[in-house]
């Protein structure tokens, strides 16, 4: 008997233990805590000793986050570009979540991450990082496979000059140490995939041709050579000069800098482009080039064009600019088109002043259609010279201030009254239309057929429009017919208000 129950007790021991092992498993698997192994490799040099780097995802890379700029663009096809993390994330504007070292052979392992997503980056002193990829980890282990650390080509600290034709080989990091300069007759190619890495206050001017074409997989990108402490040392600009051949550029990504791109060329064309923080994104005299399917997200002034004709935006989107995403002055035969505006100018609550999302000044023969303005101050910042050949329609507001302000400046006094018809309006907070009553503001204002929803042409005088003073000397502001739905635009004129689908 005494036998029997030692065996009985050991067999029930074992089987304890064997659950608890079980539960412990169960519970790390709950958890989501997995471990994640991976090589950093590098094109010169060691691998040894490198430092892997694991990011929370910002939210501001958060696809599923309303604030989020890429938050429109995955939901939206129709302006952009989907989000690119390899194209877009700068690793060392962030504190990392998790840091391994590499051992001699460039071998790493993370025993436990907890299930999420994050960015991770391999990086080396003089060796550059690797380019960024998501690590999305469910509870289980995993082998993420090779970080490659690139190649790093400083310029000479004493070369202004590229001394023949050059090209910016894929993959490869170049630091721009100076002001340099492409010279008439000589060409610079940047292959997909290159890196340049300007020095702060320093810019790259082309006289002559930059060859400048990304692809969906692989973006050129411009970013700053340093980071300190979280703050980027920015760049200057990269300058279009009269006489160079005009901007030609595709997937490129331009971050941290003064003005991203200067042109006195003449045309060109910008497309499926990123710009981050530049106090301009571009400026162009002369004839501008040709804007489209681009991201701005927090630059001060999107596109500034001056002086000429023919400025064509369309199916971009313009996120938090500030004052202006784009301001068109003594311009002509311009379509703004198809873009999607919010935040700009402050929000609908919190702006102030002359600043919103588009600023004309001396502008005829004009179209702005088919955008979506959302949570800015003034949509519309109407100065003098704007005439009845702007035409104004097929927009839709939603949560603005004002929508159109026309007011007067003061060194080009004369009256505004760009068309404004078959657009949509919701939730508007101050004004639709707030006319600067002067002796300059004498043209009437064509305001009709626009969807005011249920709201009566009484309460539309009393609320939303502002455009005589008690003694009559305000031009007026035409209303009716009032369209009750943005199915009656539809149905008028075969177009629906808002993007273009």
């Amino acid at each position: 008997m005494i036998r029997f129950f030692k065996f009985d007790w050991r067999g029930l021991l074992l089987a304890a233990q064997f659950t608890a092992a079980l539960l412990l498993v169960s519970c790390k698997n709950e958890e989501g805590q997995n471990g994640v192994i991976g090589r950093v490799t590098a094109e010169e040099g060691s691998p040894a000793n490198a430092i892997v780097k694991i990011y929370n995802r910002p939210v501001s890379f958060d696809v599923n986050d309303d604030a989020s700029v890429w938050s429109v663009t995955g939901d939206e096809d129709a302006v952009g570009f989907p989000l690119d993390l390899a194209a877009t994330f700068d690793h060392r504007l962030f504190n990392p979540a998790f840091v391994d070292t590499a051992d001699g052979d460039g071998n790493f392992q993370f025993e436990s991450i907890v299930g999420g997503n994050y960015i991770i980056v391999a990086e080396k002193l003089g060796q550059g990082w690797s380019v960024p990829r998501e690590l999305n980890t469910t509870g289980s282990d995993m082998d993420i496979g090779e970080l490659r650390l690139p190649k790093v080509i400083r310029f000479p600290d004493n070369l202004f000059r590229f001394p023949t034709d050059t090209t910016f080989r894929s993959g490869v990091h170049y630091i721009v140490p100076n002001n340099m300069t492409v010279s008439a007759g000589r060409s610079l190619t940047i292959e997909p995939g290159a890196v340049v890495l300007m020095q702060g206050n320093k810019s790259l001017n082309i006289e002559g041709t930059l060859i400048c074409r990304g692809t969906p997989q692989n973006y050129i990108r411009f970013m700053p050579a340093d980071v300190i402490a979280r703050d980027p040392d920015e760049w200057q600009q990269l300058t279009f000069e009269d006489g160079a051949s005009p901007p030609d550029l595709a997937y490129v990504s331009f971050r941290n800098g003064d003005v991203a791109i200067d042109t006195e060329a003449g045309g060109g064309l910008i497309e499926n482009c990123y710009f981050f923080r530049f106090a301009y994104g571009i400026l162009a005299e002369g004839e501008p080039p040709v804007l489209r399917r681009c991201v701005f997200e927090r630059v001060d002034t999107g596109c500034r064009t001056t002086s000429t004709s023919g400025f064509v935006c369309e199916h971009n989107i313009f996120q938090t600019s500030d004052p202006f995403a784009l301001v068109l002055y003594n311009m002509d035969d311009c379509e703004i088109f198809c873009n999607w505006f919010r935040d700009c100018g402050g929000s609908d609550t919190s702006g102030s002043g002359t600043r919103g999302v588009i600023r004309l000044d001396l502008v005829s023969e004009t179209e702005i259609h088919g955008n979506h303005f959302e949570t800015s101050w003034f949509a519309l910042a109407v100065g003098s010279h704007v005439d009845s050949t702007v035409q104004i329609h097929h927009n839709e507001f939603t949560r603005m201030n004002t929508v159109m302000n026309i007011g007067v400046t003061e060194d080009q006094r004369g009256p505004s009254n760009p068309r404004f018809n078959y657009n949509c309006l919701s939730t508007i907070d101050r004004f639709v239309i707030n006319v600067n009553c002067n002796q300059h503001n004498t043209q009437n204002v064509d305001a009709t057929n626009n969807s005011w929803g249920t709201i009566s042409l009484a309460q539309i005088k009393d609320r939303y429009i502002h455009d005589r003073d008690d003694d009559g000397t305000c031009p007026v502001v035409f209303l009716t017919p009032l369209l009750n739905s943005s199915n009656d635009v539809l149905m008028q004129t075969g177009t629906r208000c808002g993007i273009c689908p």
